[in-house]
């Protein structure tokens, strides 16, 4: 009698190129993913820095304040949100909006800082961290304060961004 059936090495063959191939459908997943939130991240920042200068023109300066992050509770209540209200009613948060991280850069969160260093409130920047590498926008970033200090955190790494206007 012959019985047709599949050797115990042919299904452990076929298990591995399925272990295989999802491992490489997954890999790719988890990459578009990461590129979705960094194109989030570019388009948020946008609206914030066009609330900005929304603001300064009419108020002549950009709201004044040391550090106020989106990991913080005050993001939404604090300085940075009641000045941009009219302009931005809600602050976006960074789609991880964690300040620690296993990614190269540590941190995942927007961060706006316009305090001192020659002129408060007459420049600002921001801050925030994407997940893929991205050297072409990296190599634009940075901010000049009215004092002339260069504010470029994270340098040429190409994860980290600071944006922003310089001295008014």
């Amino acid at each position: 009698m012959n019985k047709k059936a599949f050797t115990l090495i042919e299904l452990l063959v076929v298990i591995a190129i399925i272990g295989i191939l999802s491992a490489v459908v997954l890999t790719s997943l988890n990459s578009a993913r990461a590129g979705a939130r960094d194109a989030k991240r570019h388009t948020e920042i946008n609206q914030i820095q066009q609330a900005l200068d929304m603001y300064q023109i009419e108020n002549g300066s950009y709201p004044i304040t040391s550090w106020s992050c989106s990991h913080h509770g005050s993001w939404q209540t604090g300085i940075l949100a009641t000045a941009l209200e009219d302009y931005l009613p809600t602050l976006p948060i960074d789609p991880i909006n964690e300040t620690v991280s296993s990614s190269p850069n540590g941190f995942y969160n927007y961060c706006y800082y316009s305090w001192g260093y020659g002129g408060s409130g007459q420049w600002y920047m921001v801050t925030y961290a994407t997940e893929r590498q991205d050297m072409e926008r990296d190599l634009v970033d940075g901010v000049t304060a009215c004092g002339g200090f260069l504010f470029n955190y994270g340098g040429d790494d190409g994860y980290i961004m600071t944006v922003g206007r310089g001295c008014i």
